[in-house]
């Protein structure tokens, strides 16, 4: 079954995409249009690219999220 996807930003919801995706897939999903904003955006693009629900999850986990803190914290 053919569906679109719009991925919402905020950071952590990024995480939570790539469970998402990986449900939608096992529910034999696959996608025509997607987009995003912020970190969904991101998500989008891989997406757009061609990675599975299971890769965009691996890239996901395999980051290093301290990369991300603000210095002068």
């Amino acid at each position: 079954m053919q569906a679109d996807a719009v991925f919402e930003g905020g950071g952590v919801r990024g995480i939570a995409h790539a469970s998402a995706l990986l449900e939608a897939e096992a529910a034999s999903y696959t996608w025509e249009n997607v987009a995003g904003t912020s970190a969904g955006s991101i998500i989008a693009a891989l997406v757009a690219c061609g990675y599975t629900g299971h890769e965009v999850r691996e890239i996901i986990w395999s980051f290093d999220f301290a990369q991300l803190m603000d210095k002068g914290w």
